[in-house]
């Protein structure tokens, strides 16, 4: 059991803008100054952020913008490092979820969606928690505040900590080659159709093995669930289980995302039966269903007051 946990919490980590026309086809946001991610932006409406995991482009959204851009003004991020984009300066996550929420206020968004895959889900909440009155819902998929704590409920971020740094030094030692043939075999791990396995591993390849390993350590140390309690905005939660099937019971799984959760009182927590860990993926149809059903039931945007200078 305590290994099966270990792969649930590990396994994810090892993967691997200036203005825009807000309707019509896509345009590419380019900002003045440097910026820590590519912005692809489509359609109209209230606005929905969408993040990708580690290592992977906006493209793994691609479904999912073809779904909702009539509706929703869709803003697709590739993270600096990952999938081609140039890596920035670290720390990682510190500057990601600045950049974000900087990027929320510069694009004068109001209560935009964050919809956050993996990596990108833990980036949603960290911007979610920092500035709570910014945005208007989240959308987590196969992401956890604490991925250290689904192996050891006792767990904290300096308890892990060496073992982190020993196996970021392992990663940092690897050959390319056998780095690259156990990503394909985690990816087959992750995802269902193997057209899609070699697309995210095209991606691996072309990101940054520094910036992948500087934000797996730091995602493994960073623990999330203490300033839950900052976000009042409805939260859908969307896990897997099928890798676990016939070893560990469903009820088992799921209590480890509702214990990780259990301080963010707007969350709603699904488990899906088929889907591995790039849910939107595996099952587009059931990914859909329950994201249509929480956005159709959030509330409308109500402006935010500017201070008064």
């Amino acid at each position: 059991m305590r290994r099966i946990l270990l792969a649930l919490c590990t396994l994810p980590l090892l993967l691997g803008c200036a203005t825009a026309s807000p309707g019509g086809g896509a345009t590419v946001a380019r900002a003045a100054a440097p910026t820590p991610f590519r912005v692809q932006r489509s359609g109209q409406g209230r606005p929905l952020l969408l993040i990708p995991g580690l290592s992977s482009s906006g493209k793994v959204w691609d479904a999912t913008v073809a779904h909702y851009q009539s509706r929703y003004d869709c803003h697709v991020f590739t993270l600096a490092g990952f999938a081609g984009q140039p890596a920035v300066p670290g720390p990682f996550l510190p500057t990601m979820r600045r950049a974000l929420a900087d990027y929320i206020r510069g694009q004068h968004l109001e209560r935009p969606i964050l919809v956050g895959h993996s990596l990108g889900g833990v980036l949603a909440l960290a911007v979610a928690e920092d500035a709570p009155e910014l945005l208007g819902g989240l959308v987590l998929v196969d992401s956890l505040p604490f991925l250290p704590a689904a192996m050891d409920p006792s767990a904290t971020a300096e308890s892990v900590r060496p073992q982190v740094e020993e196996l970021s030094a392992r990663m940092r030692m690897q050959p390319p080659d056998q780095r690259n043939a156990q990503t394909l075999r985690t990816l087959r791990g992750f995802i269902t159709d193997e057209d899609n396995v070699q697309t995210a591993m095209r991606w691996s390849v072309d990101s940054d093995p520094e910036t992948i390993i500087n934000a797996f350590s730091e995602l493994s140390t960073t623990d999330l669930r203490p300033e839950l309690t900052r976000i009042q905005v409805p939260a859908l939660v969307l896990g897997s289980w099928v890798a676990l099937k016939g070893r560990v019971p469903k009820e088992q799984v799921e209590a480890v995302y509702r214990a990780q959760y259990r301080n963010l009182s707007g969350a709603r927590v699904v488990l899906n039966d088929t889907a591995r860990h790039f849910i939107m993926w595996d099952d587009p149809a059931g990914f859909l269903r329950e994201t249509d059903a929480f956005l159709g039931a959030l509330p409308a945007p109500v402006a935010r007051m500017e201070p008064v200078h």
